[in-house]
């Protein structure tokens, strides 16, 4: 039997001008890392995310195709990532995951779970963001993201991820961002 590992913390490769790299830890165990948060902000400028790992329990490493900020899954069976238009794209140029569907769930093993997928009948434009304040009723054990119904619009509507489909689920919940 092949158990599947879990994500224990996420690591972003930051490279300096000079060609001085850090890892950055910005998801997992105890959060974020402050000691390489100081270390990415010494790194000469301007430095760029040349890689992204995904650090598993059973102590092996995952290289993730993609510098998007990724992040862990309640039950840490993977990660969720907003993709940035023109982030990461196919050979002809065009996005992989392409606006307003542009987020998807990872494996720990950094397969493709799904794409995630906003409901035909919403007002959007993309998945702006993660949503980091509490969610609301029946959604208050699940993770969600921030739509924006417009290229010119600030993140408003919350949306909740079901880990087990790709169609995100509407709450009513309205944030300012």
């Amino acid at each position: 039997m092949n158990l599947i590992s879990t994500v224990q913390k996420v690591i972003r490769i930051k490279q300096g001008a000079d060609g001085t790299q850090v890892d950055w830890v910005t998801d997992g165990e105890d959060g974020a890392s402050p000691a390489s948060e100081s270390s990415v902000l010494s790194l000469k400028f301007p430095a760029k995310t040349i890689a992204q790992k995904l650090y598993l329990a059973d102590g092996r490493w995952v290289v993730l195709p993609f510098t998007d900020f990724a992040w862990i899954l309640p039950d840490r069976t993977g990660v969720v990532v907003i993709f940035k238009q023109g982030s990461y794209v196919h050979p002809d140029g065009s996005d992989v995951f392409a606006l307003p569907n542009n987020a998807a769930i990872f494996n720990a093993d950094g397969t493709l779970r799904f794409q995630l997928k906003v409901p035909q009948d919403a007002v959007t434009h993309r998945i702006a963001a993660m949503h980091s304040g509490a969610m609301l009723g029946n959604y208050k054990d699940m993770m969600g993201v921030i739509i924006a119904s417009h290229p010119e619009a600030e993140p408003e509507w919350v949306y909740a991820i079901d880990l087990n489909s790709p169609e995100l689920i509407r709450t009513g919940q309205w944030v300012r961002y």
